[in-house]
């Protein structure tokens, strides 16, 4: 017999199979990255927003600490990101501001986070 050399069909059914197994690896992992890249993005809107609103209040905390609450929405009036805000006395003219952010996620399930800051007004 001739020495011959070659994949048998045995061998290239197996790498397929592996390359098929591997390939649909991949595309699960991309779905999930996407996914994740979504919920950070709402997530960074919210924050910002919260973020931009503490600078706010720090800023006229001395003058008035009046509770509140706006929404940050898009052009076409879509929700992206609800804040709510309070002040609590800690006593000797310092206050603990609570920002509470709200924003809805991907499957429309409602997410809250909440920032602090304090503000000392010793003028």
């Amino acid at each position: 017999m001739k020495n011959e050399r070659g994949f048998t069909i045995v061998e290239v059914i197996v790498a397929i199979i592996v390359l098929t197994v591997g390939l649909l690896g991949l595309v699960t992992t991309s779905a999930l990255v996407t996914r994740m890249i979504a919920r950070g993005q709402r997530s960074n809107n919210a924050a910002t927003f919260a973020a931009r609103r503490l600078e706010i209040l720090r800023a006229t905390a001395c003058r008035g600490r009046a509770a509140g609450r706006d929404t940050l929405t898009t052009q076409s009036g879509t929700v992206v990101a609800i804040n709510s805000w309070g002040f609590n006395d800690q006593g000797n003219k310092h206050w603990t501001v609570v920002d509470t952010a709200t924003y809805q996620t991907a499957q429309g399930n409602w997410r809250t986070d909440i920032m602090e800051t304090e503000v000392s007004c010793l003028f």
